[in-house]
Parts: structure tokens; C-alpha cells; sequence
């Protein structure tokens, strides 16, 4: 199945915001990995998007062009970057396409080591030696021991705002 890239039209069968070959290329320039066969780099690719997408979309300014119809949270009306500068609604944003392709790189070596599967009984969230005592995670702290790249929060970093214009992250913040 050939690997359907985003162009910058809002394509409602998109599922990836970076070709197998650019990916090679971002990865061999920074000494990375990414030369598997196409079939297991386009499932890395389509994987890294849908994470890309479901980590970031709340922190992304705007609306998806074609609103529902459009498969990927890329292009949007209205964005801007955390320093105020309008996003063309026509195009991908470097910053997605190579945070896209840092996350492929993840995805290929280990694949499913950005959205694992988490069972919250094994969450351990406190240890006492002697005399002995466990203490498991709830499920709300599930959320927060999902991985998380720094490397792909830095490349975002000029894209995630509130409405106010300040940096998002991750986590919460509070005006004191």
C-alpha cells in the first residue's frame, strides 16, 4: 500500500506528513536510522502521524482546512506560531514534518513505543523496603507514564500555543 503524504490541501485520505525518502534523508543527516523496507517505514510513518496528532492537536492554533473531512490535523485556517506569525492555511509546517519524522524514526526501531499499551494495576507509583508496601497508580496517572520526546516538544515548541499566546507544552499552567 503506497503511503499517501500530505500535500498541503487538506487530503481526506492523507496518513502521513512525510515521505519514506524525506524521512530517510532528516534521519541520515542528524546520524539517526530509518532504512527498513518501504512497506515497515510507512507503517512507522503512518503510526508517528496519528501519535503527532493525537499528542499536539490541543495545542495547535486554528482549524483543520476541510474541518471532519480532512484526515490530518494539518493544513489549518487561522494558525499562527507561538511568536504571532500567520501559517499559511496551504501548507504543513516544517516543525510537523520533521517532528512527523523524528517520531517515524522511534516508531521504526521499537515499534508502538510512543502510544504503548498501559495497565494501571502494573503502574507502580511507590515502593518502602522494610517492612514492605506497594502502592499502584490510578488510572488517571496512567496518562501521565506515557513517554514522552523532548526532541519532538522542541521541535513543536514555535507551534503549540494557547489563545493567549503563551508556549504549551505539556502539563498545565497557571498565571500567579
Amino acid at each position: 500500500m503506497t503511503l499517501i503524504v500530505e500535500d498541503g490541501t487538506g487530503l481526506s485520505t492523507a496518513e502521513s506528513y512525510s515521505s519514506v525518502a524525506a524521512t530517510q534523508t532528516y534521519a541520515a543527516s542528524r546520524g539517526l536510522a530509518f532504512d527498513s523496507t518501504d512497506e515497515l517505514s510507512e507503517q512507522a510513518l503512518r503510526r508517528a502521524t496519528t501519535w503527532l496528532d493525537s499528542r499536539y492537536r490541543s495545542g495547535f492554533s486554528g482549524y483543520p482546512v476541510h474541518g471532519r473531512e480532512q484526515m490530518l490535523e494539518w493544513p489549518r485556517h487561522d494558525a499562527y506560531d507561538a511568536d504571532g506569525y500567520y501559517i499559511p492555511y496551504t501548507s504543513v509546517p516544517r516543525e510537523v514534518i520533521q517532528a512527523t519524522q523524528e517520531a517515524a524514526v522511534r516508531e521504526l526501531a521499537v515499534p508502538g513505543s510512543l502510544s504503548p499499551d498501559l495497565i494501571v494495576g502494573q503502574l507502580q507509583k511507590k515502593i518502602v523496603v522494610g517492612p514492605i508496601e506497594i502502592e499502584y497508580a490510578n488510572q488517571s496517572e496512567a496518562y501521565d507514564n506515557r513517554p514522552i520526546s523532548t526532541v519532538i516538544d522542541d521541535i513543536l515548541g514555535g507551534l503549540l500555543v494557547y489563545s493567549s499566546g503563551t508556549t504549551k507544552i505539556s502539563g498545565e499552567s497557571y498565571r500567579v
